[in-house]
């Protein structure tokens, strides 16, 4: 009996390593992806794009969304439920005493400014904010107004997402010195401890592609190196997956048109890709 047992499983054992081949197939953020029961998003851009307002629209919470810089210094939490169909049916069908949709946990995070990463602004409060959330409302403003100030004097997206990814990538600049610092620390008090190759190999990557202001999730890993990177940076940025918001004039999203879209699709592509929805708040 063990024997045919053992066989079995002999047999079996061919599969795990199969799936371990293949799990670089999982595209960009998701190898970085925390496994969690509920989702957390956090919306981030520049000063007056619009971030508040959508918040507000998100969550029906009326927070003051005034026209100036940093009017939302405390990360505002709201959740708001996840619309779906196969829910609505079973509560239908089943009427249950008490119903609980999934929902989606949102944060508004304090406006982030061009020399951020430097403690510009609301800098150091804004980067414990965001390595909470699992993922990103990135909010760009493609819209003229007379009466919404622009924190740079002009409309231009493209350059609005340039400083937001080099305040993101140089935070996580920041961070990874210092966890390598930390780590030659530690090999230096123990004697049997060495730097592995991986290790130096895997930062000196993330290091490259920080320099260059590209996010971590647009790099081509192999599973040791993304084991390395969870290990070792748990905390980095922009390894979390990114929604590109871009914020319309009603007329514009109406008809359809922006002279910016293309732009700005071009762009992200070109930066680490993520998912773009173009809508409007007004």
């Amino acid at each position: 009996g063990a024997s045919t047992f053992s066989r079995r499983g002999g047999g079996r054992s061919t599969m795990p390593p199969k799936k371990k081949d293949e799990a670089p197939e999982a595209a960009g953020a998701a190898k970085f992806g925390r496994v969690r029961n509920n989702l957390k998003m956090g919306i981030v851009g520049l000063p007056n794009v619009g971030k508040s307002s959508l918040f507000n629209l998100l969550t029906d919470q009326a927070i003051a969304a005034e026209n100036f810089p940093f009017c939302t210094i405390e990360p505002n939490e709201a959740r708001c439920a996840v619309p779906d169909e196969r829910y609505d049916y079973l509560c239908n069908l089943w009427k249950p005493p008490s119903e609980y949709p999934a929902y989606l946990h949102v944060t508004d995070i304090a406006g982030l400014v061009r020399g951020a990463a430097e403690g510009a602004g609301l800098g150091n409060a804004f980067l414990s904010n965001i390595q909470a959330v699992d993922g990103i409302f990135h909010v760009v403003r493609a819209f003229e107004s007379e009466e919404v100030i622009h924190v740079d004097d002009s409309v231009d997206p493209v350059r609005d997402l340039e400083t937001i990814q080099h305040e993101l990538c140089a935070k996580d600049m920041e961070y990874l010195k210092r966890a390598v610092d930390q780590e030659k620390v530690d090999v230096k008090k123990n004697p049997t401890m060495k730097l592995s190759g991986l290790f130096v190999e895997t930062m000196d990557k993330v290091e490259t592609m920080l320099a260059s202001d590209l996010p971590i999730r647009g790099g081509t890993w192999s599973t040791p190196e993304v084991e390395m990177i969870k290990e070792k940076l748990p905390q980095l940025i922009t390894t979390k997956p990114i929604v590109y918001l871009v914020n319309l004039t009603k007329k514009d999203f109406v008809r359809k048109r922006n002279k910016w879209l293309v732009k700005i699709h071009e762009w992200i592509k070109s930066h680490g890709g993520g998912g773009m929805i173009p809508f409007s708040v007004e």
